[in-house]
């Protein structure tokens, strides 16, 4: 997408950290560093915009975005016959081995989530797909500071996707986890600049 820029690579190492610790010590249980507020456009609401809560995804590099979308579904192919419960075992085995070792294994421009086809949310995205997510974090008893005090702010320009390789990515590893969603859209979240908002301040951050 046109005026896509990277995310900052010390947000984008704190969130891949960030994803490896949930899958090893919270057995794959979100933390709220992946549950960002997204802010987006509202005429007639109060200051102009409502907020959204949402889980957040990383996006496989397009290198290698089709293979691991393949992976995800063989998983899920392979374990259901056995339940769901073992389902969602094999997707977290499969995240902790190796899924979050690297920055470079992601898309460094986006950031995704599965939400429905119709929401308050998409009806908003779709009169105007400007929007900005607000990562809100102070866990101190998180390890290696990565629940050190945090309000980033990330401007984007979204991308509403019902179809295609992303979708199909975001759909298959969501599936693992929670089965098989139907009437879902994927937002695809993409980085134009971002802010450091802690403790009434606001600087721009390097990407």
């Amino acid at each position: 997408m046109k005026n896509a820029s990277p995310l900052p690579k010390e947000f984008l190492s704190w969130q891949v950290a960030l994803r490896h610790h949930t899958m090893v010590a919270r057995n794959g249980a979100p933390h709220v560093g992946v549950v960002p507020v997204v802010a987006v456009r509202r005429p007639g609401g109060q200051l102009g915009v409502s907020h959204h809560s949402i889980v957040c995804g990383l996006l496989p590099h397009e290198r290698v975005l089709e293979a691991k979308t393949r992976e995800f579904r063989n998983l899920y192919e392979g374990s259901i016959e056995a339940g769901a419960r073992k389902v969602y075992d094999v997707g977290v085995e499969y995240l902790i081995d190796d899924y979050y070792a690297s920055t470079d294994a992601f898309d460094p421009t986006s950031l995704t989530s599965l939400v429905p086809r119709e929401c308050s949310l998409v009806e908003a995205l779709r009169s105007d797909p400007t929007c900005s997510l607000i990562f809100n974090v102070f866990e101190i008893s998180d390890p290696d500071a990565l629940g050190n005090p945090r309000c980033t702010q990330v401007d984007c320009i979204v991308e509403i996707l019902s179809e295609g390789e992303i979708f199909e990515n975001v759909w298959w590893h969501n599936t693992l986890f929670h089965g098989k969603a139907d009437e879902q859209v994927v937002l695809r979240f993409v980085h134009r600049r971002s802010w450091d908002n802690r403790f009434g301040g606001q600087v721009a951050l390097r990407s």
